[in-house]
């Protein structure tokens, strides 16, 4: 082989992986298949971090690439090519998304409405819910930083013995409470055991209050002290006399 055949030779494959990386670039890009899909724009009031060729996605599953990027008077403009099986409806949700929460790609999301379907060219309106949250973790470690962690710590101990402090409080009184409860049992059951045993038919008490012939005579003496009151009361002359003995 010849000089010069060998230097037509690697110039070919240097063109060629010139050539296939350009049409890389395209491909992925979404430059190049628009052909089957229909352009769609969405209005963003800050895209930092989406790219041209990121990819979008409907429901996890990617539909189409992100192709145009400009700037359009106060707002940022994001021209996106979509798969014609899928037609976004009016109210449709794109938001930009970060791929990790530490990684900085992003890509596009959209969220399927439920209104009629919209026109090709159709002007949409994101969020970038991506700066969102990183506005978000910006402001906690802002308020972080602000916060002395001495003091943080010396008052989360003083709350927490404040607290244990009032459980011990607590429990101490309702321990007592038991105590006292315990005790008032205590002398009920002693009393309920002294009513059994005066109950008890085996005792005297017991004989005595089961004893029909004695609640017979003592109901019957009672009757009979209730009359002799009675007479007394009408004819007290006849149960005390008094004389008078002026001379003897």
């Amino acid at each position: 082989m010849s000089r010069r055949i060998r230097d037509v030779v690697v110039a070919s494959f240097v063109l060629g992986g010139i050539g296939l990386a350009v049409f890389s670039y395209f491909w992925f890009s979404g430059r190049l298949t628009g052909r089957g899909r229909n352009i769609y724009t969405v209005k963003f009031r800050d895209i930092a971090g989406l790219r041209i060729g990121d990819p979008v996605q409907v429901l996890g599953i990617e539909k189409g690439r992100v192709t145009k990027i400009y700037l359009a008077s106060n707002h940022v403009e994001v021209q996106v090519l979509l798969d014609r099986d899928y037609q976004p409806a009016l109210d449709t949700r794109f938001a930009i998304r970060s791929v990790s929460y530490l990684g900085g790609d992003r890509y596009l999301m959209v969220t399927p409405g439920d209104s009629g379907a919209a026109a090709p060219n159709h002007v949409f309106r994101g969020v970038n819910e991506s700066l969102e949250l990183e506005t978000t973790f910006l402001k906690l470690d802002r308020l972080l930083a602000e916060l002395n962690p001495t003091e943080l710590s010396r008052a989360l101990s003083k709350s927490a013995s404040d607290l244990v402090g009032t459980i011990r409080t607590e429990l101490a009184t309702v321990t007592g409470d038991f105590t006292n409860t315990a005790g008032n049992l205590s002398r009920l059951a002693a009393r309920l055991d002294t009513f059994v045993q005066l109950v008890d038919a085996s005792s005297t008490a017991g004989k005595l209050v089961r004893s029909d012939s004695l609640y017979e005579e003592v109901r019957q003496t009672n009757i009979e002290l209730h009359d002799l009151i009675a007479d007394i009361r009408a004819h007290p002359d006849k149960y005390v006399k008094v004389k008078f003995s002026l001379f003897k």
